[in-house]
This record gives structure tokens, sequence and C-alpha cells, in this order.
């Protein structure tokens, strides 16, 4: 490949969807990052787009929606290869399993020259099949990027990749909290809470590795002895009816408000006072990012990348998986002490601003493009 200083390297992203979530969130937020002057930037979303897709094309990025099976058969795989081969990318970003499965094989036959995929959890749920396929795709693959140490550890352990073609990038977020008081008072009014309640918050798909029956359960046991406090679920997942019934068994379904999903998140943090995240696995949540972004004290889970995240005590609370009393006592002991909530905001954000921005993952990926470009021009 020869390459002079002023072309620009042609990037691509391949994507199952771009529907609201914390992935396609951080592929947005990599896609817009990326400096213009050095990178032409394209998406391609295999299935469909979606919210992120559609912000994408505004400002002014090039996507396209495909309409691809993501069943990784060969046929997909194959129209995959003869797009790619028609557009000479220099680089293929692959992000998630199935993506990053059709990706790699249709990249590798189509001679891109350099193969990055990004792992954005712990995938321990697969079967051996799924981590033998990791490992011979990491054979074609440069680099695996990471978004915690706890993703790296898993994916050198049990999918067995050598340790050298692992990086850990941590996610990292824009400025999120930019709404006021007025705006908060008026989402309160709409999702019908009582302007004086306190908020207990959790924004997550209602999918069962989040943990939020056990949240329910916690909130149960405070609105037994409480009854100045709302709970805001924001997000959507095949758990919604089966948590609306737990909040009827449990008799507070007055009390818990489930408001689907949202693009106003920035809004919905700025009005709660504690968010909570009781997930059995995970990555590296970006929705505690941003709850710590917006100075919010959180109360999380002890799995996953979550404590690369929150230091217990300091700028949030840790506990374990499947613990609801664990929960209610974290809960009860932030809401009777504002000047601990305020606190342990003011550290998060400290933390948020300097380690887990935007800007940073932007810079740490850049890097990663040019060196295996620098790499293939000179071999």
């Amino acid at each position: 490949m020869d390459r002079n200083n002023k072309q620009k390297i042609n990037v691509i992203h391949i994507v199952e969807e771009l529907t609201i979530g914390g992935f396609e969130k951080i592929l947005t937020a990599i896609a817009l990052g990326l400096d213009k002057k050095k990178y032409n930037v394209s998406v391609w979303c295999l299935r469909e787009g979606g919210f992120f897709a559609d912000k994408l094309v505004k400002e002014g990025i090039d996507v396209r929606i495909l309409h691809i099976s993501t069943s990784r058969n060969p046929l997909s795989i194959y129209k995959l290869y003869k797009l790619l081969k028609r557009h000479k990318f220099d680089i293929i970003h692959t992000h998630a399993y199935s993506a990053g499965t059709i990706g790699r094989v249709s990249a590798f036959l189509a001679g891109v020259p350099v193969i990055i995929s990004h792992n954005h959890s712990v995938y321990d749920y697969y079967n051996k099949f799924y981590h033998l396929v990791e490992w011979i795709l990491s054979l074609v693959t440069d680099r695996v990027i990471c978004i915690s140490e706890v993703v790296n550890r898993f994916v050198n352990k049990t999918q067995m990749i050598n340790a050298g073609k692992l990086i850990t990038i941590h996610n990292g977020i824009d400025d999120v909290c930019d709404v006021t008081e007025k705006s908060s008072s008026y989402l309160k009014k709409e999702l019908g809470i009582p302007i004086k309640h306190s908020v207990v918050g959790t924004i997550a798909h209602l999918e069962e590795h989040k943990g939020l029956k056990y949240l329910l359960k916690a909130a149960s046991l405070l609105l037994a002895s409480r009854s100045d406090i709302s709970f805001l679920f924001v997000g959507e997942g095949t758990l919604k009816g089966e948590l609306k019934k737990l909040c009827v068994d449990l008799k507070i379904e007055k009390d818990v408000i489930f408001a689907g999903e949202r693009s106003d998140i920035p809004g919905l943090l700025f009005s709660i006072d504690i968010f909570v995240l009781p997930s059995l696995r995970e990555g590296l949540p970006l929705a505690i990012l941003e709850a710590m972004a917006c100075g919010k004290p959180v109360i999380a889970t002890n799995v996953g990348g979550i404590p690369e995240v929150l230091k217990d005590g300091e700028n949030g609370i840790l506990v374990s998986p499947k613990d609801p009393e664990a929960l209610y006592r974290a809960m009860n002991e932030l809401l009777d002490n504002r000047k601990k909530r305020e606190k342990m905001g003011r550290k998060g954000k400290r933390v948020c601003d300097e380690s887990f921005r935007a800007k940073i993952m932007v810079e740490n990926i850049e890097g990663l493009y040019d060196f295996f470009i620098n790499k293939k021009v000179r071999n």
C-alpha cells in the first residue's frame, strides 16, 4: 500500500444495528470524534439502522444499512466481502459478536489491510464453540480492543487469545449534563413524579443480566418505611412485562415508573438523586459513566469492569449481585445523607473528567489505527 502524508485513511465500522444502547453510543462517539482531516469514516449496519444511525447521518457520516442476515451464513459473508472488495478500505473496525464474525471473515477475504475488533462485554454466557470461533478469528485480527481490564483477562483466559493481540481502551463519554433544574422539574411533571420526591433511577436494557428484579425487591423494602421516593426505570427489553408484574406482586406499582427508551438521557439523569445498576455481569457500562459525569452518586454491583470505575465508599457504593438487602441498605444510607451523596457525586465527576472522556478514548483508538497503518506501509 503506497500512501503519502496527505492521503486520508479510509476506516469502516461494522455493526449489527445502531439502536439506542451502550456500545452503539460508543461507536457513535468514535465515528464523530475521529480526526476528519486524517480519516474518511464510514459506518455500515448489517441488519438495520436506528437512533444513532440517524444521528450520524445528520452529522455528515457515511452510514449504510445493508439488510444482511447476521446468522453468520456463507451468503452473508459473501455479500459483505463483495462490498468491501469494491470500496478498498484501509481499516475495518468491527463491534460485538455477530458483526465481528461476519465482518472479520469478509475483511480477511477482501484483503483489508488492518482488522480491529471491539469487545464490549464479558460474553461468559456463550458456549465453547463461540470461544473457539473467536480464537480462530483472532489469527486474522490485528488487535482486539477490550473496554475494561476484566474483559481483557476474560478474553485472554477463556478464548485463549494471545495477550499481545489485546489492548484495553476504556469507554469514554462527552459532556452529558447541560440541562437546567427547570428542565428537570418539567421531566418530573411529565413522568408523574412528585416534585418533592427523591428519585432512584436506572438506565438499562430490561433483560435478565441487568439484575433489575433485585432492585425492585430492594425498592419494596425501602418503600415499606418511606413514602417520599419514586423509582425510575429507563429502557426497554424482553423482561418489561415480568418486571411490571413483579411491581404489582410487591405492591409498589404506583411508585415505579417505566419510561421506556428515551433520547433525553441528560435530563433524566439530572432528575434523579441516586443512580443504581444491579447488573449480574458487565463490561464497562456507559450508563454509570454518564451518571458520574452528571455528578450523581452511584450504587452498583461488584461485577465486570465496574470496580475499575467505582471505588467503594469514595465515588459510589459497591454491593454483591443478587442481594436486595445490600441494595436496600446502600440506598437508605445515601437517601439519609445528602452531604454524602453530593460528596460521592463530586468525586465521581472528577474521576470521569480525568479518565473516562470520549476524547481520551478516541485518541487511543487513533493511536492504534496509526500504528498499524504505519506498520503496513513499512512492510
